[in-house]
């Protein structure tokens, strides 16, 4: 590209910016794949588990339902902003280095079941799925990763987003421990409550 042509396009993307709506320090602007979202451009190492689980302090945690697992194994490492909505969210203008440090982010990372991970959650971003629980902690996870990255929010994310932290009075995580843990979530997450963890 010639250097005109370059300079000329960031003074466009900072007049672009300017007059753009903003939330919370994000640019509120309608999602756009702007190059082919390619899955293995956001690979991360199965070995992150091991940093997520350190980080709850040892514990094998799924904070989107306060369910306890006896195992890493039962459990899936899930994206809080998806990689495909990160994507959309401008990661897709981003090299494919960039897409995998995003990936491997553990301020982006935590555990979920498979069935929250693989059937509910997905690719949602927040206007479509929130958390049974810590959604203060979910939203300002959200919130601080989307700003880490420069990721645009959609405006009915940002509504959703914003209905939350309104009324957080924290958004620190809450470990739930064993005895709280709600018996249908432990039933829906790993498949009869006598599976729980003691």
């Amino acid at each position: 590209m010639w250097p005109w042509a370059l300079a000329l396009g960031l003074v466009l993307a900072l007049v672009v910016a300017a007059h753009a709506e903003t939330w919370r320090g994000l640019v509120v602007a309608p999602e756009r794949r702007c190059a082919p979202y390619v899955r293995d451009d956001y690979r991360y190492p199965q070995s992150a588990k091991h940093d997520i689980i350190a980080g709850m302090g040892g514990r094998v945690y799924a904070p989107y339902t306060g369910s306890h697992f006896p195992s890493r194994e039962e459990t899936d490492i899930e994206h809080m902003v998806a990689t495909s909505e990160a994507h959309d969210s401008g990661l897709c203008a981003a090299d494919a280095p960039s897409r995998t440090v995003f990936a491997r982010d553990l301020d982006n990372l935590t555990l979920a079941s498979a069935h929250v991970k693989r059937y509910e959650k997905g690719g949602k971003d927040a206007a479509d799925w929130l958390p049974e629980l810590n959604q203060c902690w979910f939203a300002a996870r959200i919130v601080a990763v989307k700003r880490k990255y420069a990721l645009t929010v959609d405006a009915r994310e940002a509504a959703a987003l914003e209905a939350v932290l309104a009324d957080c009075s924290s958004t620190d995580l809450v470990l739930y421990a064993p005895s709280e843990e709600p018996a249908a979530t432990a039933a829906n997450d790993q498949g009869s409550p006598d599976r729980r963890a003691p």
